[in-house]
């Protein structure tokens, strides 16, 4: 059962320059599997050096490129699991990104480390180990796109980065991970609920100018009006949907230029209320604007709008109340 590793850079691929001056990635995909105790001598292993770029360097055409590389080995009758590697800043972003634009049949995993190679303990081989194990395993074909980190599997629609610089920093709030690892096996304990629609974006499309911001007590109006111009706009609301009354008259402009509003909450658990208050700036308001509904993180919501807007398909990627 062959499995490709496709290497794009991050702290797992990442060593201490001979200056001084700090970890960068440059390590290989065949060096990241060669640091792993044994497994090509269990596996049958083949590397793509996809990228080697620190993770807040990732962009959104290389996600893309991502898609169409994965689609391409998916076609590839001698590969049975993917696992990519990536930095671990913008990682829930780009497994997420995958996750709604491939339907195939082979299994995806996404991993990476919080200890690059050149510190005590690095993370990254171990990680690397359970992501193979994952995606050989029989459950990973219904799973969707999942992030493996520190013996846990977890759903990249769900997954969080939780903590800046902790090993066990990846958690799926409220719902947990899909599956554990203990010692070679895989044990998996829910699936995913609900369907998400899977989107074919336009390449020529796809934009980064979609804007996402908290709200924040007594913000200021400027905060949002300079998505004037931009594709949409992703607001992170506070509680179940309540937004402070300075910003309202910017947002009502933007509706009015037609720029799209994407609502969630700031919350790492729950969902947008719908109809429990009705003063100015709580969930009324957000309907008052036509805003569209997520169910996902603030990224996370921004990456689906950009993938929607690609697809001409926002109003299949998020409820409107």
């Amino acid at each position: 059962m062959a499995v490709t590793v496709i290497s794009t850079g991050g702290t797992i691929a990442s060593t201490d320059s001979s200056d001084g001056g700090g970890a960068a990635p440059e390590l290989t995909a065949a060096t990241l599997v060669g640091a792993v105790p044994g497994l090509e001598e269990t596996v049958d292993i083949e590397t793509h050096d996809f990228s080697n770029v620190p993770s807040p360097h990732f962009t959104i055409e290389q996600m893309y490129e991502l898609v169409e590389l994965i689609r391409e080995l998916d076609d590839d009758p001698d590969v049975d699991g993917l696992v990519v590697t990536q930095g671990t800043d913008i990682l829930e972003e780009s497994a997420y990104f995958v996750d709604l634009c491939y339907d195939g049949t082979t299994p995806v995993a996404f991993t990476g480390a919080m200890r690059n190679p050149s510190l005590a303990s690095p993370d990254g081989p171990a990680n690397l180990l359970a992501s193979v194990q994952t995606v050989r395993s029989e459950a990973a074909a219904d799973a969707g796109v999942v992030v493996v980190f520190n013996d846990r599997v977890h759903a990249a629609r769900d997954v969080t980065k939780t903590n800046s610089m902790n090993v066990d920093t990846f958690r799926s709030p409220e719902f947990g991970p899909l599956a554990v690892r203990d010692e070679d096996r895989v044990t998996w304990r829910r699936s995913t609920e609900g369907e998400e629609p899977t989107f074919d974006p336009d390449p020529d499309r796809l934009t980064n100018d979609v804007f996402a911001v908290t709200a924040t007590a007594d913000m200021p109006e400027a905060a949002v009006s300079s998505a004037a111009d931009s594709a949409a706009l992703c607001l992170a609301a506070t509680g179940a949907g309540h937004i402070p009354p300075t910003i309202i008259p910017a947002l009502e402009s933007l509706r009015d230029r037609a720029v799209p509003i994407v609502a969630t909450t700031r919350c790492p658990e729950g969902r947008l209320a719908r109809d429990t208050y009705g003063f100015r700036g709580s969930e009324a308001t957000l309907r008052e604007l036509d805003c569209y509904y997520s169910e996902r993180n603030l990224q996370k919501t921004r990456i689906k709008t950009i993938v929607a807007l690609a697809a001409d398909r926002l109003p299949d990627a998020f409820d409107s109340p």
